[in-house]
This record gives C-alpha cells, sequence and structure tokens, in this order.
C-alpha cells in the first residue's frame, strides 16, 4: 500500500500490486523494463497517490530495427509472421526465430530474453485476440501489424505485464517517426500515457 509516508508491505517475486489513492496498480521490473498500471479504479481514502509508468533501461527503440522486421512481414503480405527485439548489451537488435505461418495462423517458438514482440495479422486489421491474450502472459512490448496488402500498414501496441494488458503509442516505445504506419488506436496530436522517467 502507498501511505502517505510511503509504500509499506512485502514485495513479490514477479509482480507486485500496488493500492494507491486511486485503485489497484500492477508493476514489475526487469533489467530492460519497469513499469506500473491501473488494473482497477478506486476511491481509497488514507493512501497517496501512484502514477502509471513505463520505462525502457536502454530508452526507446530506434525505428529503424521496427521497420526491419516490417519489411520482413511485408515480404509475405499474406502470411501471418512474427518478430521481437533483444538488447544484446550494447543496442537493440531483431530476432526472427523459425516459424511456420498461414494467412490466419502462427506457430514459432518464443525467444527467451526479448523485450518486445511483434505479430502480423496478414490482410486483416491489427488487433490483440483472445488467443494473443491467452498467450501474451509475460512482461513486454507486445503489438500487432495488420493490413499488410494496403500502403499503410496497421499497428496496434500494449504493455503486457503477465496478464494485465495496458494499450501504449508509438513514442512510448520507438525513437523516430513510424515507416509508413497507421496507428489506429492514437489521435493525431498523441500524449503520452506513461511518460518515460
Amino acid at each position: 500500500m502507498n501511505h502517505p509516508g510511503g509504500l509499506a508491505g512485502s514485495q513479490g517475486i514477479g509482480f507486485d500490486y500496488v493500492l494507491g489513492s486511486a485503485g489497484l496498480y500492477v508493476q514489475s521490473e526487469s533489467a530492460h523494463l519497469t513499469a506500473r498500471v491501473l488494473v482497477a479504479s478506486a476511491g481509497v481514502r488514507g493512501l497517496a497517490p501512484v502514477t502509471e509508468k513505463l520505462t525502457l533501461t536502454h530508452g526507446p527503440i530506434p525505428a529503424h530495427v521496427f521497420e526491419l522486421g516490417l519489411a520482413w512481414m511485408l515480404a509475405a503480405p499474406d502470411t501471418e509472421r512474427f518478430f521481437a527485439v533483444r538488447w544484446d548489451g550494447n543496442a537493440y537488435r531483431l530476432v526472427v526465430p523459425p516459424q511456420e505461418g498461414t494467412p490466419s495462423s502462427l506457430s514459432y517458438h518464443p525467444p527467451s530474453g526479448v523485450i518486445a514482440e511483434f505479430h502480423s495479422h496478414a490482410s486483416h486489421r491489427a488487433f490483440f485476440s483472445a488467443t494473443d491474450d491467452r498467450d501474451e502472459q509475460g512482461f513486454r512490448i507486445y503489438g500487432v501489424v495488420g493490413r499488410l496488402d494496403t500502403p499503410a500498414p496497421e499497428l496496434t501496441l500494449r504493455l503486457g505485464i503477465y496478464g494485465h494488458f495496458a494499450p501504449l503509442r508509438w513514442s512510448q516505445v520507438f525513437h523516430g517517426p513510424p515507416p509508413g504506419l497507421r496507428l489506429p488506436n492514437e489521435d493525431p496530436e498523441p500524449t503520452p500515457i506513461y511518460p518515460f522517467l
């Protein structure tokens, strides 16, 4: 609990729930990410405020790293594909594991130690399906790319903290402008929800 004098309580192993004046939050920290998101709103008297946040330890991911993965997806616009981003100790790197994709399915072995994962929905819109919700149970950034058969493919982003999800904006994850993407869940003038701290 976040009392006016500071946090009180025991820390968990993978993540913590924090109760503040505006409700219940979940938070976690790894060598690459620190994040906290609201999971249930409530007015709690006597507790101090808690803020949402997302911090990438090594800074935002350069847009060109995502662009490399997008180009690989665009090479097979009728097939679902997957790529991830990992910190190699010096820079962010693209990771493309062995995989088998069809226009409506994808199978692969998830790579370990990644900060972000992206998969495509071929010509379908970019959205997180019920299957994605079941599969994406780690602590990382997730993205879906859709409408690969159009001049401006779509991208939807979210933060996952062990089954709790919160939408993200391009500028919260990447450095540089989006490479010819449509970001359907963003306003024309995006305001970050979780500022980098």
